[in-house]
């Protein structure tokens, strides 16, 4: 029982960790890039805009890499966390595929001009998404009807994702799909935020 929550843990904690990249230094990057004209540099340069993008991504997803090996090492060499190769390996790309969500989030406030209500906004995500997740104590622990609610949260299928598949090797392919869904609804809300703020 004790392995199994400190398991648990390492891989809801590791979850927590890249959400706080997605919603804090992700969001920073770009607003910092907006703020000081560079992206409306890079929009009137040769240089497409979607490498300026994926040139951001790469950075945060090597924060996450740098993460999951990080909790990983200390869960593993440390903590006494027991997987085999195959379990740790689907496990961080499980964490990365989700880590999507995230990032769509991290878009969603790089809308809001002003970077202190950006901040203000980001750390109340960052606790409510960590909370109602179940990132840092179960949600059976909650009453029924706030168990209600953490279940739509997309941290929870997050973490129920990645912990389902290294306790009991089964995955959860509907709390993928809400995920990535959730992920899909927020990049779209991104993208008409965005393109709103251009045109005024």
């Amino acid at each position: 029982m004790q392995k199994a929550f400190i398991q648990s843990y390492m891989l809801t904690m590791t979850g927590f960790s890249m959400s706080g990249f997605a919603l804090f230094t992700f969001p920073m990057m770009l607003a910092e890039d907006r703020n000081n004209s560079w992206l409306t540099f890079i929009q009137h340069s040769p240089l497409p805009i979607w490498q300026y993008y994926l040139s951001k991504l790469v950075r945060v997803l090597l924060c996450f890499v740098s993460s999951i090996a990080i909790v990983f090492a200390v869960g593993g060499l440390v903590k006494g966390v027991e997987m085999t190769a195959q379990e740790w390996v689907i496990s961080a790309l499980l964490l990365l595929v989700t880590s999507i969500v995230f990032l769509a989030i991290g878009l969603l406030l790089v809308q809001i001009q002003s970077e202190q209500t950006m901040s203000v906004v980001a750390n109340l995500l960052y606790f409510v998404l960590a909370i109602m997740g179940g990132s840092w104590m179960p949600v059976s622990l909650f009453p029924d009807w706030v168990q209600r609610i953490c279940k739509l949260m997309p941290s929870y299928h997050v973490n129920q994702l990645v912990t389902t598949y290294a306790q009991e090797g089964d995955f959860l392919w509907k709390s993928l799909l809400i995920v990535l869904g959730y992920a899909i609804i927020f990049l779209g809300i991104a993208l008409v935020m965005n393109r709103k703020t251009e045109q005024q």
